[in-house]
């Protein structure tokens, strides 16, 4: 008896632990969300979404699966796996889904935080020059974010600067070409300044 309830409190331990996955995809793309194996044994499979909504259930006994009209059919469930399957991802169904195995007991089985992004846009990499001292003045901006930089003939402090949601905007040099990264999980877009144009720019001022 002692040795079972053992092994009954260890498997909830198990369950109660399961950790939420991140995964990152673009509005209008698909994700499968996985299940682990072994599964315990049930009777109802669910998929729920934000800790209330059921967005599939699935009989086990008669194979029944009833998916949530905010799904429409933009889903698929393998009923051998019991992964579930979300096509044309729209940004509101961003947040967590939940993987529970309902017989005696419901188990928590698997856990995602799915976060649906708009792709980045293309950063504006612009510059300005003192015409005294040939030093540059580099400003990248994208969307709410801007990056600024000092550069010379040969190099530019690097500069980063991360937002809330996940957007970041870096620049940085790299085989003489000014970089500047805008970037989210799901997408990027860059601009590019080569430095031979700025040493050109220099030399056509009288500076070189």
């Amino acid at each position: 008896m002692a040795l079972m309830l053992q092994l009954i409190f260890t498997l909830f331990t198990l369950s109660s632990n399961t950790e939420s996955s991140d995964v990152f995809v673009s509005v209008g793309d698909s994700v499968q969300l996985h299940t682990p194996e072994p599964l315990p044994q049930f009777r109802t499979f669910l998929w729920k979404f934000n800790k209330n909504e059921n967005v599939l259930e699935y009989l086990k006994k008669y194979k029944d699966i009833t998916p949530s009209p905010r799904l429409k059919d933009r889903w698929e469930f393998n009923n051998e796996t019991y992964s579930l399957t979300l096509k044309n991802l729209q940004k509101t169904d961003s947040g967590l889904y939940e993987a529970i195995a309902a017989g005696y007991k419901d188990t928590v089985v698997a856990v995602y935080t799915l976060s649906v992004l708009d792709p980045v846009e293309a950063p504006v990499l612009i510059y300005q020059l003192n015409k005294e001292t040939c030093n540059i003045t580099v400003s990248c901006r994208a969307h709410h974010l801007s990056v600024n930089s000092s550069c010379d003939e040969e190099t530019c402090d690097e500069r980063k600067e991360t937002a809330v949601g996940l957007v970041s905007l870096s620049l940085f040099v790299s085989n003489s070409v000014i970089i500047c990264n805008h970037s989210n999980p799901v997408s990027w877009k860059r601009d590019v300044l080569e430095m031979e144009k700025l040493k050109q720019d220099c030399a056509n001022e009288g500076v070189y």
